[in-house]
């Protein structure tokens, strides 16, 4: 039976080719493909469970470049630890499905939590104040807004949709990743999990037909 305890920070609306988080997550999966593709996953796991798990390493990417400049501005120049956050978020955003790890994601749900990083960012604005880092804290309000609220990731995520893809999403890679590490924690035999891509795919360019068709209508 799937478990009841994950708690759904977001709420997932699934329609006939995709499914969408309300924070505005985008995945070309639906329940059924998942249930198709790895049979059996979702006796155990919860369907939304499973999306917002994907969720969660894919925000991952803004708090921990915020935790990180916040950490390293008090011990390098403004400018290196701005730099090296900034390099830290891109490596993560383009490559974090490779990162997917079931048992660090209750770690990565806490400090993707606003309470934590509020609590992290005043008490570090704070003390830049203090110390009279002004430049580290003018960086530090900066950072909190591209990456607390997410403007950096709605940027990147904007530029991402008008790319041509020849593979999946990097949400979809996302999702992907966290199917093979619970189908392989639960036991469950993914025999076509190869195959999910190619379905992704299909999922994707029935989207892409089906709002093109809707734009050609309103002309």
């Amino acid at each position: 039976m799937a478990s009841n305890k994950f708690s759904h920070s977001q709420n997932v609306l699934e329609s006939n080719v995709a499914t969408v988080t309300s924070g505005g997550h985008w995945f070309n999966a639906t329940r059924k493909a998942i249930d198709e593709f790895v049979p059996g996953l979702l006796e155990k796991q919860e369907f939304e469970k499973l999306i917002l798990t994907a969720v969660i390493w894919i925000e991952s990417a803004d708090s921990l470049a915020l935790i990180m400049f916040f950490g390293l501005v008090f011990y390098l120049p403004v400018w290196l630890a701005a730099g090296v956050s900034i390099a830290f978020y891109f490596i993560w955003y383009y490559n974090k499905s490779a990162f997917v790890n079931i048992f660090m994601t209750p770690l990565l749900k806490f400090i993707n939590h606003d309470a934590f990083q509020i609590g992290v960012a005043a008490i570090a604005l704070s003390m830049l104040g203090i110390y009279g880092n002004y430049s580290g804290l003018l960086v530090g309000v900066i950072f909190f807004f591209l990456f607390k609220v997410g403007l950096l990731r709605l940027l990147m995520d904007r530029l991402e949709a008008k790319r041509e893809h020849t593979g999946l999403s990097l949400n979809d890679r996302v999702l992907k990743m966290v199917l093979i590490r619970y189908s392989i924690y639960e036991d469950v035999t993914p025999e076509e999990v190869s195959n999910m891509e190619d379905h992704l795919k299909e999922s994707f360019l029935k989207f892409k037909m089906k709002n093109k068709k809707g734009k050609d209508k309103k002309k």
